[in-house]
């Protein structure tokens, strides 16, 4: 039979256990929908290419920063800030743990 004692520190190390889980189900969900955002990006910027090609030279392609072929940099960009935010958070939280 167990005293109170070690009943009490059980219940302390399974509450913690619970709060990593749901630490860990929360950094995934960032993780999955900067992923998300980063292939919706990417499609909306391979159709806005496609689709500038078909507009004639003369007419604008609505964006400054579409024009002119500069999409991939941007595209490197916002990918390159996802994956900064993404590992600043993973460090924060090894540094808690």
């Amino acid at each position: 039979m167990r005293t109170s004692e070690e009943r009490i520190e059980q219940l302390h190390r399974r509450a913690d256990a619970l709060q990593k889980q749901k630490a860990r189900r929360q950094l995934y969900g960032l993780g999955s929908m900067s992923v998300f955002f980063a292939v919706l990006l990417t499609a909306i910027i391979v159709q806005s290419d496609k689709l500038s090609h078909s507009i004639t030279e003369g007419q604008l392609t609505g964006s400054s920063l579409l024009g002119d072929g500069a999409g991939g940099y941007v595209l490197i960009a916002v990918i390159a800030f996802f994956v900064g935010v993404i590992l600043t958070a993973i460090l924060i939280k090894k540094k808690r743990t």
